[in-house]
This record gives structure tokens, sequence and C-alpha cells, in this order.
């Protein structure tokens, strides 16, 4: 059963917090106000689909903080005309920027967004000049920008297409963001992809990108567009009009490249986890792959001069000095064990019997964990049976090691409970299993007893 009241009780709560939120902060950190005083009525109407330029008059201006009649040199703030070729953020894609200009002042547009009533603000500073509400100006899209948008985004629609081919029709949209830089997608799949699934989407993209289609997109009623079993996108919403794109087939209000060549390539750079059953793709396309190809040249180049060789023979190169390093690390080994041999000297006299078993505990200088262990080894050797318990401290810090052979051990011996004793002398603690036990303490003064 469902509890439909409590349910409409939570939502009524929800609903209260959202509205408060609001009221404290918006995208530009001012009062949230400053968009909901705007006139109702007040409507923009986008056009940018197939232009970047258009001709309009200004029917809001605001600063962060007010509603104002002109906006002058320096000041922040937002401008609603009637008409925009500029695509407000929707759907993951970003924003587009550029310049509204006429011969009174211009006013750089540094993001574009959908407001409440179908309002769509250009924030951004003036540069130059004043504008009034009420003046005709020119906006003008960055196309650089806008292209580089459509080819992440057209991009998008070829990788979902691209997934549900190699990983089955259960992928379905989770969430996208696209920009000039680069596009990231997620989708519904219950495991990791695998290197050769990831280059086989790879492959597919890259076919249709080769393949240079032409990208339509057609506008029909939500109903008919259903019936051509076009597939809604993830956080959408749709009007009772709605765009359909054909080469994947997908409801989408956002821009296109009008042909798939423009894509030039296609690249995936991370695949991951990011919720329980959705992963995340990170991919970059045209100039935004190009870029990161040049940054990891240069990483190559640079990590070869390191290496004193040539991009081609690093791989051989680091091989080879691995292997040095590793014969180096032998060769220091032995030179540590002998060091601490000597640094010990004879100490076979300071051996003890204690219940019939024989006990050395000796202190020995800067000798770190791994050359107590070998010293351990090399002293039962000379021993015999027995228990051996080594301290000694390094960088102002106590090791202490303790071994039992397997005769002591059937006496009583153990070199756990051993170090548990004694570790507390040192300001530290540790244990063990019977045969071989270690601590780090704090106090080097507490070594001798």
């Amino acid at each position: 059963t469902v509890d439909e009241d409590g349910f409409a009780a939570a939502m009524k709560e929800q609903k209260e917090k959202a509205r408060k939120a609001r009221k404290t902060t918006n995208y530009m950190g001012a009062d949230v106000t400053v968009y909901q005083s705007i006139d109702p009525s007040v409507t923009t109407e986008f056009i940018g689909y197939d232009r970047l330029t258009a001709d309009s008059r200004v029917t809001v201006l605001t600063t962060e903080e007010e509603l104002v009649q002109a906006l002058t040199d320096g000041q922040k703030g937002t401008i609603i005309v009637e008409q925009t070729p500029f695509y407000g953020t929707m759907g993951g894609q970003q924003g587009d920027t550029g310049v509204i200009s006429n011969e009174n002042g211009a006013f750089k547009v540094e993001d574009t967004i959908h407001l409440q009533g179908g309002k769509v603000g250009h924030v951004g500073v003036m540069t130059k000049g004043m504008f009034q509400v009420g003046e005709n100006v020119t906006l003008s899209v960055c196309a650089h920008n806008r292209a580089l948008t459509c080819k992440n985004h057209s991009a998008t629609h070829l990788l979902q297409k691209a997934l549900r081919k190699v990983l089955g029709d259960h992928v379905e949209q989770a969430g996208s963001y696209v920009d000039a830089g680069r596009l990231r997608f997620d989708f519904t799949h219950f495991s990791a992809m695998t290197p050769d699934e990831i280059k086989k989407v790879e492959e597919l993209v890259n076919q249709e990108i080769q393949a240079s289609l032409p990208v339509v997109t057609q506008v029909m009623t939500l109903e008919e567009a259903k019936k051509t079993g076009a597939m809604a996108l993830f956080g959408e919403k749709y009007g009772d009009k709605v765009r359909v794109g054909d080469f994947s087939t997908e409801l989408c209000g956002g821009t296109h490249v009008p042909n798939t060549g423009t894509i030039a390539y296609f690249k995936i750079i991370s695949e991951a986890g990011i919720a329980a059953g959705v992963r995340r793709i990170e991919a970059l396309t045209s100039e935004g792959l190009m870029k990161h190809y040049q940054e990891v040249e240069e990483e190559l180049q640079e990590a070869a001069r390191t290496a004193k060789t040539t991009p081609s023979a690093l791989t051989s190169k680091i091989q080879s000095l691995l292997e040095e390093i590793k014969t180096l690390h032998s060769e220091n080994e032995k030179l540590k064990s002998k060091l601490a041999n000597d640094s010990l000297g004879d100490v076979m006299d300071q051996v003890k019997e204690i219940g019939g078993v024989k006990v050395l505990a000796t202190k020995v200088a800067d000798v770190d964990m791994n050359g107590l262990r070998n010293l351990g080894d090399q002293l039962k050797d000379k021993l015999g049976e027995g228990v051996i318990v080594l301290a000694s401290v390094m960088d102002g810090k106590v090791n202490l090691m303790a071994t039992a052979t397997e005769e002591a051990q059937k006496k009583g011996a153990h070199a756990g409970n051993l170090i548990k004793a004694v570790a507390g002398l040192v300001g530290g603690g540790g244990g063990g299993r019977p045969n071989m036990a270690q601590a780090g303490g704090k106090n080097p003064a507490g070594v001798d007893a």
C-alpha cells in the first residue's frame, strides 16, 4: 500500500523549502526576486537553430540586484530581448556566448540561461557605452564556440546509438554535459565497460562521422514524434512541438552540426561508475581532441628528455631503468645487512637461558624493520633454538622485532605476546604470530628498559 497523504505532506514541505531557497540565491548569486519581479508577459523567442545573428528589441535590463532602465559601462547584469539566436543552457548543453551591440554600446554575453515563463537571459557585462530598455540591438553568437559545442552535442547522440548497439537496448541516457571543450554522457549499465567494448563504441561513432551523414531535424507534435519511436532524453521537458533528429531518432531541443563529418573524430577519455547501475563516459571531438593529443605529446617528449632518450625508445629505457633499480636495491639491502651486522658486533655473550630457553635481547643502531628481520634470521642461525628480541632507533623512532624458533614455542615462547608486553616501554604497540612479531614506538629512551 502507498501512504498518499503522507507523500502529499512531505511534497508540500519540500516545495516550501525550495521556495525559501530560491529567495536567497540564484544564478548570479543575487536575490532571486531580480528575475521574479519581471513582468510575466515578457517572453523570448529562440530563433538560433539556423542563424547566429539577429536584430531585436531590449525588453528587460537587470543588474545583479535590481531591474533597471539602463546598463552602463562596467556593470554586470542580464539582458532580455524579444528574439534571440543565443541558445540557453538546457538538456546538458551549455548556453552560447557572444556579443550584444548597437551604436550606443556593447555587452559581452558570458552565459545564456532560461528563466521562468519562457524568457532567455543573456548574462554578462557591459564593455562599453550604455543600453536602455526599448533599444534595438544586434545579437551575435560566438560562431566558434557554438560550432565546437554542436560537434560535442551531436557526438553524444552518436555515442548513445553506439552504446545501445554494443551493450544492449537497456542503455538509457541518465544525464549529460556538453560545452565547447568536451562532452560527458551518463548512461544506465550494470558493469564497467571492457577495453574491447570501449574500442567498438569508438569505432562505431567514428564510422558514422566518416560517413558524413546529413543531420536533419524535423519539427512535429509530441504525439507524432512518439509514433516515430523517438526516444525522450533524460531530464528534458517538451512542449507541444518537438524537434526530432533522424540519425539517432531522439527528441532533442539542442543545436546540432549540419553533417556528422564536421565532428572530425571522436575519442573516449574515461569510463567510470558514478552511481549504482549508472556509468559515465568523458569524451573529446575535433579541436578538443587535437588539444588533448598535443598535451599528451608534450608530456611524452618531456618524459623522454628526462629519461635521456627518444619517445620511441622510452618503453625500453624505462624497462632497463627498472632492472637497474632492482639490482641496486638488492645490493643496497646486502650492504645494509652487512652494516647492521658490523654495528651489532659479537653479541652471543649476551645470550641468557630462561626456563630452558636461550634468549638474546639486544639493541642495534639505525636499522629499519626489514633490516631487523634479516638480522634476526642471521642470529637465529648462530643461536640455534631460542628467542631473539632486537630493538633499533632510526630517525627518532623505535623498531622492535621478536622471533621464536619452533622448539622455543613448544616450551611456551610466543613472539607476538612478548612484543605486546614490551612495546609499551617505548611508547608503542604491536604484535604478531608466535614465531615472528614486530612493533613501532615513539620513545627511544625506553629501549634499554
